[in-house]
């Protein structure tokens, strides 16, 4: 299978492919390897899975945040299939017990996409996981991942000023670094003549050739902070830090915020409110954190509904009963209408097609200063921006499931109980 009858085949015929391919045994390991590789690729999987099982080589793909079997090799094939991997990402394939890491370059169709691979040792064999990042696929504007006009226009209000700190939060895999590219995207696109940007990361995603981007190397101790620095000799406008992960690199986030520079960056927190007493928590004056805090953003993605298949959907009591407590529904109003995807052939009969964000966005106001100078507890602070009619994750969620984008499931299934009671 090759070419364009690869690129025509869906993943079940792939997989049959596959079937027969092993069945036979008359195929080379490098064969199986490709077909697997190629296969992610046109499936738009972010994630390939291969886990050593008494049952087999078990292959998974993540696909729109979840996780689906692809197929199930035998035990015999595994420890070629990984060394075949290692051969192409250029690692130690007499290695079996340490940790290994590298890249992978393919073409499928015209088209080149990045692998990175990461190799650990398990009781069962080694365990593979690859990431695919495809700038053919990738979009980088925030109206494409799917933040609403209203909300591009308060993040372009407290970005395009080009000075101050601004966050984003969320889990591993919701979409922060998509969202950096595309604010920096934003940002070279209104004011290219007049914005200088600087991105430092661990490690480079996604090259870009419009603006500079460094790669983090603990090996010569260019960490994070290491490269802020660096990067505020280059004369910039515009620094994106990867994560802030300790105070040094806190300190000169905020230090370079306050200087007339706008640093963009990520932090580990459950929420937009959260994040603002994080740094505290941290070490970080409150005093700085008031000053050159402009803005936060906590997002998650949820699964997009398939508009091939879409259809209403009527919730059970329960979770009405839920919804009229956590949005403060008038009693009177007629219940809101959900919907779901009922299954087509254009999404492989799940019901959803791609990914959207859910997000909070988080403005500081000179309110907020003051609780921020106070040292206010998350809850005082959440507390203060609903009574001024703010937007919560959970808020933006149960919009878009109104508006035939998700379903109620999927927002429940992202957004804890705990950050919106």
């Amino acid at each position: 299978m090759r070419g364009n009858e690869l690129s025509n085949a869906t993943l079940e015929d792939i997989s049959a492919h596959l079937d027969r391919m092993v069945a036979g045994r008359e195929f080379r390991v490098s064969e199986v390897c490709d077909v697997l590789l190629k296969k992610a690729v046109l499936a738009k999987t972010s994630d390939i899975h291969l886990e050593p099982t008494k049952r087999g080589t078990r292959v998974r793909y993540r696909i729109d945040g979840v996780l689906r079997d692809a197929a199930l090799l035998p035990s015999t094939l595994h420890d070629q299939l990984v060394s075949r991997i290692k051969v192409l990402s250029d690692l130690l394939t007499h290695r079996r017990d340490i940790v290994q890491e590298g890249r992978i370059s393919i073409v499928v169709g015209d088209h080149a996409t990045d692998l990175r691979v990461s190799i650990v040792p398990t009781v069962g064999g080694e365990k593979a996981v690859i990431r695919v990042f495809s700038m053919h696929d990738a979009v980088f504007s925030l109206s494409e991942v799917g933040y609403s006009d209203d909300m591009q226009r308060r993040l372009k209000a407290v970005l395009f000023d080009l000075e101050g700190l601004f966050l984003l939060t969320g889990p591993s895999g919701s979409g922060k670094t998509t969202t950096l590219y595309s604010i920096l995207n934003e940002i070279q696109r209104e004011m290219e003549d007049f914005a200088s940007i600087t991105t430092i990361e661990d490690p480079v995603e996604y090259e870009f050739g419009t603006f500079s981007q460094m790669q983090v190397n603990r090996q010569v101790d260019f960490d994070f902070a290491a490269g802020l620095k660096a990067a505020l000799r280059q004369d910039p406008e515009v620094i994106m830090v990867g994560e802030i992960r300790d105070v040094e690199t806190g300190e000169v986030a905020l230090r370079a915020g306050l200087t007339g520079h706008m640093v963009l960056s990520t932090l580990h927190s459950g929420s937009a409110p959260e994040t603002v007493t994080r740094l505290i928590n941290m070490g970080l004056e409150p005093f700085v954190v008031a000053s050159a805090l402009t803005g936060t953003i906590a997002q998650r993605l949820v699964r997009r509904l398939c508009p091939e298949c879409v259809e209403p959907h009527e919730l059970d009591p329960m979770k009405l009963e839920l919804i009229q407590r956590l949005s403060h529904l008038d009693a009177d109003a007629p219940p809101p209408e959900f919907f779901r995807g009922k299954g087509c052939e254009a999404c492989g009969f799940s019901g959803f097609s791609g990914r959207l964000p859910i997000a909070e966005f988080l403005s500081v106001d000179e309110d907020l200063r003051g609780l921020i100078l106070d040292k206010a507890r998350t809850g005082t602070i959440r507390r203060h921006l609903l009574s001024k009619g703010w937007k919560s994750l959970f808020d933006d969620g149960l919009q878009k499931a109104q508006g035939k984008l998700t379903t109620f499931e999927e927002v429940m299934r992202r957004v804890s109980l705990r950050e919106v009671l």
